[in-house]
């Protein structure tokens, strides 16, 4: 009779460590995947800034460049 009692023991016991190995491979899993996923926003973010940068240095090169020069009677009326 004991015998049987600790062999169901035993089983039960290895069952339960089965299920929370397999709980924690699959919270390993989960965290594996959000961290990739956190670093793959980062990826974007930072390539976001650096094409809002890029897009702002360029346009504001082209509001500089073509900025026509002032006429020969423009000069004078703006210095009055």
């Amino acid at each position: 009779m004991w015998e049987s009692i600790h062999k169901h023991d035993s089983a039960s016991a290895a069952h339960q460590l089965a299920q929370m190995r397999e709980e924690l491979a699959s919270i390993g899993e989960k965290e594996r995947v959000l961290r990739e996923r956190s670093a793959a926003r980062e990826v974007y973010r930072y390539l976001l800034e650096a094409h809002r940068l890029i897009a702002r240095t360029s346009f504001l090169e082209e509001q500089v460049l073509n900025i026509p020069p002032p006429a020969a009677g423009e000069g004078s009326q703006l210095a009055a």
